[in-house]
């Protein structure tokens, strides 16, 4: 990167980048001063943050270093210096040599209960001197533990850290924090205690022994409502851990085990010894022999199974292609017997018309039959005008089918040669839905994964460790065409966006790109500079069956972290036949401004849900640009598989 080499305050030489995030980057460097190698946490600026924004995210910064500074506890990161350059500081801290409690077991699996015992026990040391000074961590996690090479554990990342007594703490309407590990007080809007990091413990602990978190819905809104309503599953690997994790994790603060008891039974999970794996039988030879027959019956019904499955999705797909052909045959059928009813209605007033260029015509000497008057005499011009407008019409529509048709099976136009079941949607197909209507084929549509998670009250990451990841938005073709032409046409100043990450593709703003990563890399934040208007879209892999209901749940918690929040209502609504679809429609300020959001959310089937969510600035809602965009986003949202 550019900066490496840079000399900061005339001591600290940059080298690598150890990790970066939407909000900084952490570099080693070493004191030229001291001879010795730190590391050092630069705050990053994203393009588009004003002036108010950014004095919050140093204010932020340096209420960071001076949280850790108070910190007096083996398992705290040591705070050497905070350097004031470019108009914002860079922290020099201690360099923690080892990979996160995450890495860590991504790499290895899980750890057994005695080891995730003595994690415990040291965070649970820093937590005991943070609370002690008036911290509180608000954001325990596993990729926040740091297992260096002595095998030392440390709780870093203090950027969210509630300092009690220090006038900088303002409240900013955001819900901030990992939401598999936020507590349900948190959750629902309260003011957090200290046993809110108690509670984020017991899911760092049930992480540890498990390799999954204690709730992992798929999305930041089903997380946070389990989080709030459904009881933990059940550990498999915690042993001697499983009293401590559910006594963690008790939804009633009143109940949550404190720091003495937690300390209490970690230490005696520590003392008790560690069981011995017994060995595993050695299988005589006949038993051998009809473990081998059994095995091979298993992967010989597996195999018939995947056959059969295989047969009857090629089956299911060719139905589906074969109705949008007949489809698209009748509606061409059509069109041509309108076309010609037209074409026969204008010869007929072209032969009636006089030529103003011919001599005029001698009157008949003798009486003959009448003739017919013209068509213009028994049907006004302006139906004959409307008739050929509808022609037009449905030629477009046919224009469309025959593209969809075409494109592939009808569940996202994926092409045959693309694998099996089909394939990711083609801007084609993506272009020839009825906008805003029921999508042949499509699976029928389910709570919305999550509100607003990229939004201030939503659950979105605000850490840079988890800033990052997710899908990468690309504008696609097809400018300046109407929506539905068989080329993938787009309205003027549009392009389509397609992100595989987030598995949908979409068309938007012409200039707009991906901003930001809402919830837990569960979905996309997409704009021009980060402000408004903006979209976001987000996906859930295991949604509910209630859309309405999903918003309800949530909407009190962010009704209590957001500014000046008004409810224009929550409602179910229909979109493309979808069996559960919900708009939630509210207002509150935002970067300075009054924002008004339309948060659509929507179940597909089983394994596709998607929340939809357009903001504006309120007092340009109603205007052009928002229409149109609400409109188009609506229109061309397509699934990706």
């Amino acid at each position: 990167m550019k900066d490496q080499g840079r000399l900061l305050a005339g001591r600290y030489r940059l080298g690598a980048v150890l990790g970066q995030g939407g909000m900084g980057t952490v570099w080693r460097a070493e004191d030229e001063t001291l001879g010795r190698t730190v590391a050092v946490k630069e705050l990053r600026f994203s393009t588009g943050v004003d002036e108010d924004e950014k004095r919050r995210l140093i204010t932020r910064t340096l209420r960071e270093a001076k949280a850790i500074a108070r910190i007096r506890s083996g398992g705290a990161v040591t705070v050497y210096d905070v350097v004031d350059e470019d108009a914002r500081p860079w922290i020099v801290m201690e360099l923690i040599e080892g990979p996160s409690l995450a890495e860590f077991i991504r790499e290895n699996g899980p750890l057994t209960p005695h080891r995730a015992a003595e994690v415990g026990l040291a965070v649970l040391d820093v937590l005991r001197a943070a609370h002690g000074q008036g911290i509180l961590h608000r954001d325990v996690k596993p990729s926040n533990v740091l297992i260096a090479a002595s095998g030392r554990v440390v709780l870093t990342d203090f950027g969210i850290a509630q300092v009690e007594g220090d006038p900088s703490v303002t409240s900013t309407g955001m819900l901030v924090g990992a939401p598999s590990y936020i507590s349900p007080e948190r959750a629902r809007g309260y003011k957090p205690g200290p046993p809110a990091d108690m509670w984020s413990l017991g899911g760092l602990l049930y992480a540890a022994v498990e390799g999954v978190p204690p709730y992992d819905k798929g999305s930041a809104l089903a997380t946070l409502t389990a989080v709030m309503t459904e009881p933990v599953d059940p550990p498999k690997n915690a042993g001697p851990l499983t009293e401590v994790i559910y006594g963690l994790l008790a939804k009633d603060p009143a109940h949550r085990l404190d720091d003495a008891r937690a300390r209490a039974m970690l230490t005696a999970v520590l003392d008790a010894p560690e069981p011995v794996p017994a060995p595993e039988p050695v299988p005589a030879a006949d038993e051998t022999r009809q473990i081998s027959l059994a095995d091979a019956k298993e992967a010989a019904d597996k195999a018939t199974e995947e056959k059969a499955a295989e047969k009857a999705a090629k089956k299911e797909r060719e139905r589906r292609e074969r109705e949008q052909r007949e489809r698209a045959r009748a509606a061409l059928k059509s069109a041509r017997k309108a076309a010609a009813g037209a074409a026969a209605a204008k010869a007929a007033s072209a032969a009636e018309a006089p030529d103003p260029s011919a001599a005029p015509a001698a009157k008949p000497k003798s009486k003959a039959a009448p003739v017919a008057a013209p068509l213009t005499d028994v049907m006004a011009r302006r139906t004959i005008a409307l008739a050929i407008v509808a022609v037009v019409v449905v030629l477009a529509a046919v224009g469309s089918l025959i593209a969809y048709a075409i494109s592939g099976d009808d569940t996202g136009g994926g092409r045959k040669d693309q694998g099996k079941g089909g394939g990711k949607p083609t801007p084609a197909a993506s272009a020839s839905q009825s906008p805003g209507g029921a999508q042949p084929g499509n699976p029928p549509a389910s709570p919305p994964p999550s509100p607003n998670a990229g939004e201030p009250g939503a659950g979105q990451q605000q850490t840079p460790s988890t800033a990052s990841g997710g899908g990468t938005g690309s504008a696609g073709q097809g400018q300046g065409a109407s929506p539905g032409g068989s080329g993938g046409g787009l309205p003027a100043g549009y392009a389509l966006m397609t992100d595989p990450g987030f598995h949908f593709s979409m068309a938007m703003p012409e200039g707009f790109k991906q901003t930001g990563i809402a919830g837990t890399n569960s979905g996309g934040i997409y704009s021009r500079d980060d402000g408004f208007p903006r979209i976001q879209v987000d996906y859930n892999n295991r949604p509910g069956d209630d859309a309405r209901a999903a918003w309800l749940a949530l909407a009190p918690g962010t009704k209590s972290s957001s500014k000046n929040y008004k409810l224009i209502g929550i409602t179910s609504t229909s979109y493309r036949n979808y069996p559960t679809v919900a708009d939630w429609e509210f207002e509150r300020e935002q970067n300075g401004i009054r924002v008004r959001v339309l948060n659509r959310g929507f179940k597909m089937d089983a394994t596709h849900g998607y929340a939809i969510m357009i903001s504006c600035a309120a007092d340009q809602w109603d205007g052009p640009e928002c229409t149109q965009m609400r409109t188009t986003a609506f229109e061309t949202f397509q699934s990706l598989g």
